[in-house]
């Protein structure tokens, strides 16, 4: 085959894997390979798809399969690394990163990738150094500098952040991860520069879905902030259809989770769960997304005792494991549980959050998510605490619209889809409430924001802690905050956002409508 024809090809395979065509790059670089069997650039293909899908098991094997013909690899490293950090065994990705960075100290990849895993291990300060060091290697590389502004972000150092996202887009215009990632920590006036830059840049007509939501998104936002809500709306409205787009989410999954959980559960008796007083204390806080789930873990993890360790996503990693067939959650798995199972589970979460925080007594997991597990994480962790968060309806419904979100929240993004998630949320919670009643507290948002010394004792009582000033002043709290709502966490309390639904009522009347009815 001419050398120019086999470029030509590995080229289209590249464009194929950056549009996320995964599978076709599988196929047809397969294929490549009969002709060109030890090309370890293809191989590498081969594998970082099969990790884009999902499959870790194979792709593990392929990134192996290259270190098995040239041992100092150190792109196949620094994916094994990232297949791992994936995982979530970071102890693995460790090793891999360091055996990349030992072969080669200035491989900028693995530097960046290093310094992230870091960031998931909420280790700030080695992963500053560690991205500040794939900048001094590369100052032209983007996604350092991207992530070193969301580690900025997330600690609450607004102006590094915004400095390091503007060097992201002077660098690589079209990069609109950081026009979103700017439009949420700016206080948008009608002339704002970056308004203009971002209208200007949505003519382009080679861009993608993706692109075209965060601009979307992030001028619904900038036109919010002054008021233009006919043209913010038809912003969001807009992120949204092309969000919808490109991710892949049926709602017929989730609801045959639910379905399946009520089956299950309905007919459960918790109190023959046995408690062991030997366990660690996790507050789980729960709710739909939106609900005032980071200002609660904001206030309790001011408390001296507590460790906040944000929004994980471990837990439903350890249910998907050990509990799903096929990509359905397995109710005969959840009746033959033994014992020893059991704690095995429990002892590997425990296991986990430990890492962030080894002598804390006692931590908080606040992915809203995990209102979806609260019956199996009161099987496994039957001494944790409940937290559940609660926010008029319209409101909450309103703010999972118009936001852009990174993970599991591909519901918010369709009327439809997000009324019945809301529908299913409200069900299985009921059932929750009506199994383990006063092992759930229930907290409303906007008696925080108008009653919060009062409300934040009851929310401490309920954890079994004594009231400490500093939950009353937790917007002081410098601990990072990983979230869409990171910047209004920390502020002190204010009721903007309460019925701030009112501006956007008549272009969501038929949603609105729907939860009237369904109450």
């Amino acid at each position: 085959m001419e050398k120019n024809k086999i470029k030509e090809k590995i080229q289209i395979l590249i464009n194929h894997f950056n549009t996320g065509n995964f599978r076709f790059v599988i196929k047809e670089t397969e294929k490549l390979l009969i002709k060109l069997p030890d090309n370890i650039f293809l191989i590498n293909l081969i594998g970082s798809s099969y990790q884009n899908l999902g499959d870790h098991k194979t792709a593990i094997k392929t990134f192996l399969h290259i270190l098995n013909l040239d041992n100092k690899n150190i792109a196949a490293y620094n994916n094994l690394g990232n297949v791992f950090k994936n995982m979530k065994n970071f102890e693995e990705a460790k090793i891999n990163y360091e055996k990349a960075l030992e072969i080669n100290p200035n491989f900028v990849n693995a530097r960046t990738n290093y310094g992230n895993l870091f960031f998931e291990l909420n280790n700030y300060e080695a992963a500053i150094t560690n991205l500040k060091k794939a900048i001094d290697i590369d100052n032209e590389s983007v996604q350092p500098y991207y992530n070193l502004g969301i580690v900025y972000q997330s600690i609450g150092e607004t102006e590094k952040a915004l400095q390091n996202f503007e060097m992201v887009l002077k660098l690589a215009p079209y990069f609109t991860n950081a026009d979103k990632m700017i439009s949420r920590f700016t206080k948008y006036s009608k002339n704002h520069h970056h308004i203009k830059q971002m209208e200007d840049k949505i003519k382009n007509q080679k861009l993608n879905h993706s692109q075209k939501s965060q601009l979307h998104f992030a001028l619904g936002k900038a036109y919010e902030d002054f008021e233009e809500f006919d043209t913010s709306f038809q912003n969001i409205k807009l992120g949204n259809y092309h969000k919808k787009k490109f991710i892949k989410y049926d709602l017929s999954d989730d609801l045959k989770t639910f379905k399946e959980l009520k089956a299950f559960f309905s007919k459960y008796n918790f109190q023959s769960n046995s408690k062991n007083s030997k366990d660690k204390k996790i507050i789980f806080i729960i709710g739909l997304p939106r609900s005032g789930t980071s200002l609660v873990e904001q206030i309790i993890s001011s408390h001296s005792k507590i460790y906040g360790c944000g929004e994980l996503d471990y837990m439903t990693k350890l249910i998907t494991e050990n509990f799903y067939t096929k990509n359905i959650l397995d109710n005969d798995k959840l009746k033959k549980l033994s014992l020893s199972k059991k704690d095995e589970i429990a002892k590997n979460y425990i296991n986990h959050v430990e890492k962030f925080q080894p002598d804390s007594l006692i931590y908080t997991d606040k992915a809203p998510l995990n209102f979806i597990w609260v019956g199996i994480i009161k099987i496994l962790l039957p001494n944790s605490k409940v937290i559940h968060c609660k926010r008029n309806s319209k409101d909450n419904i309103l703010s999972l619209y118009k936001n852009d979100f990174d993970g599991r929240l591909n519901f918010s993004y369709d009327f439809d889809d997000l009324f019945w998630f809301y529908k299913e949320y409200r069900g299985l919670m009921d059932l929750w409430k009506t199994k383990l009643n006063k092992e759930i507290y229930d907290v409303e948002y906007e008696n925080i924001i108008n009653n919060p010394e009062a409300e934040i004792q009851k929310l401490l009582k309920f954890c079994e802690l004594d009231f400490e000033q500093n939950c009353l002043n937790f917007y002081k709290n410098k601990r990072p905050i990983k979230t869409v709502s990171s910047a209004q966490a920390r502020k002190p309390l204010y009721n903007k956002s309460i019925n701030s639904y009112k501006n956007f009522e008549i272009y969501m009347k038929d949603i609105f409508q729907q939860i009237d009815n369904f109450k």
